[in-house]
């Protein structure tokens, strides 16, 4: 229902534009009340929300599935296996035109029609919206059409602007966006699907938001005082105040989470990939050298909820339904995948593992909760026959508390605030499971034990408080990675800016079957429908190379 909601209000929302340009008299003729010529901003908002949803979630086409195979939260196969990314690719095409002619074409309207309604709830709202969509997009891209965009026919080719003049611009209307919901706060955002329409507590995820984007731009210019300050003004601290956007159960119509809807319905194209599966497990077998979170031998509670695993617990290798690549007899455990790094290496990374393969969960694309029986009784799940599914309904989260705590912990342990960094980083690992604990409550499914969880996060800690300075960085970062399962353009920043964690690298895991070939990518491409029909875009960027403004590592 929401992609073809969108669609609709995607499309009048052209109409919008096309005929704001003919002239008065001509439209007071030609009404037509069956084609209007103008959206209500409600509803402009909620197109835009669910766009902006589906282009950062983990569906077909979404930005997180692809930068997920980076940061090696996913696997494919094919030549994205090892970096390499193309201005072709589905999810960046997809991904570019979703932003650009969909939910930024919504906002700009949006912002015109909640600025001349005085609405300034909606319009304090819908002005972070484009921070935060225009934020991950400099951040992921580097240098982007910003300042000319949303001309329509008066500049079909607008240049692309340097990163850092946008994003400074970003930070201004963010402050515009606080202070518009400020002046509105005893109004409703209109369409708003994430906070209901509360003004309060849009301006906790304008700071939130604002702390997000210091933390990026650290390296490159002092933010101690904004960064305090935003602390101070307040951010989202419970799970409650999460920005995210809630999805139902229905299929007719499609209702449900992006991600669910490809991986549970469509074919089962990505894998887990074997690197998080391992240092979920608290191992270390990659020879990455990284700090794992918990150390060897403490399983991370999360993992049934992360992952399920189609063949039942106690499957061996011979129960794939072909030979496997990442098998059971490796993993210690019914799951089942392919290595980074192994496209046309290994002679089992080919093979068709529909119904074997370990598919990603309850949380975060709201799958099935792994209880061991596997997908049926037998060893072979059928999932595409419909005979193991799950509810579809875990929200897509865009920003969380337990982000917001792991950003704070980051920011006190480089000295950047004067906060405790210990502390901070006992909060988000509580937070984040919390947050699948909520997630799991809400589907039925059975919620972590007190035991388990502080089990595990008591060994973290004991691993934090015997590191350096720099291995203490590390474990938070690494533990980051683990909870931003599901919202992988989180990772991607992180790891440019920390170099944490340190990813598995295909020549150096002692594996025969792996070859790494490219450097990890800096940035994204561009779409190449872009390049080819704007005349004053740039030439494709060199992915290994072309670095992000904030990114001086």
């Amino acid at each position: 229902m929401r992609n073809l909601f969108k669609l609709k209000i995607y499309t009048l929302a052209l109409s919008v534009m096309v005929l704001a340009g003919c002239e008065e008299n001509f439209l007071d003729i030609n009404d037509d009340p069956n084609n209007p010529l103008s959206v209500p901003t409600g509803q402009l908002m909620t197109a835009a929300q669910t766009n902006m949803s589906y282009t950062f979630a983990n569906g077909s086409g979404g930005l997180g599935l692809y930068t997920g195979t980076i940061v090696k939260h996913w696997v494919q196969r094919g030549t994205l296996n090892d970096y390499s990314l193309q201005g072709t690719d589905f999810a960046v095409t997809t991904g570019w035109q979703s932003i650009y002619a969909g939910a930024m074409t919504d906002l700009q309207v949006a912002i015109e029609q909640a600025t001349e309604e005085e609405d300034f709830a909606t319009l304090g709202a819908a002005q972070l919206m484009r921070v935060y969509i225009m934020s991950h997009v400099v951040d992921l891209w580097g240098d982007v059409p910003y300042f000319e965009i949303g001309q329509g026919a008066g500049n079909e080719s607008p240049t692309f602007d340097d990163g850092l003049a946008v994003y400074n611009d970003l930070f201004t209307l963010l402050e515009t966006g606080l202070s518009n919901l400020e002046a509105g706060v005893d109004g409703s955002v209109k369409g708003d699907l994430i906070y209901s329409g509360s003004a309060d507590s849009w301006i906790t995820f304008g700071n939130s938001l604002k702390l997000r984007m210091l933390n990026n731009v650290r390296l490159q210019r002092d933010v101690t005082a904004d960064a305090q300050a935003a602390i101070t003004d307040g951010v989202i601290e419970a799970i409650a105040d999460d920005f995210e956007l809630d999805y139902g159960t229905s299929f007719n119509p499609e209702n449900r989470n992006p991600g669910f809807s490809f991986e549970w319905t469509a074919g089962n194209g990505n894998y887990i990939d074997p690197f998080f599966f391992e240092t979920l497990r608290g191992q270390d077998t990659f020879a990455h050298g990284g700090l794992l979170p918990a150390g060897a031998g403490v399983r991370d509670p999360r993992i049934p909820y992360y992952i399920f695993n189609q063949l039942p617990a106690g499957s061996g290798d011979a129960d794939a339904e072909n030979p496997c690549a990442y098998c059971p007899s490796r993993s210690g455990s019914a799951f089942l995948s392919i290595f980074s790094h192994s496209f046309n290496i290994d002679p089992n990374e080919g093979f068709d593992q529909s119904n074997s393969q370990s598919l990603a969960g309850l949380y975060p694309l709201g799958g099935r909760y792994d209880d061991g029986d596997g997908g049926t009784a037998s060893n072979a799940a059928t999932l595409n026959a419909g005979q193991v599914t799950g509810p579809g309904n875990t929200p897509q989260r865009l920003l969380d508390a337990s982000e917001v705590y792991f950003i704070r912990a980051e920011l006190a342990q480089v000295g950047v605030t004067n906060e405790t960094a210990r502390d901070l980083f006992l909060s988000a690992l509580n937070t984040s499971f919390a947050k699948v604990n909520a997630v799991a409550n809400s589907a039925g499914a059975p919620t972590m034990s007190a035991t388990a969880i502080s089990t595990y996060v008591n060994a973290v800690m004991a691993n934090y408080d015997a590191a350096s300075p720099a291995g203490q960085l590390e474990l938070i970062m690494v533990s980051k990675w683990l909870a931003q399962f599901g919202n992988s353009t989180i990772s991607y920043n992180d790891i440019r800016r920390t170099g944490f964690p340190r990813l598995h690298d295909g020549n150096t895991d002692n594996l025969n079957v792996t070859v790494q070939t490219r450097q990890f990518p800096v940035s994204l491409p561009y779409d190449i429908n872009n390049l080819q029909l704007n005349a004053a875009a740039p030439s494709q960027r060199v992915i290994a190379t072309d670095r992000v403004f904030w990114d001086v590592n």
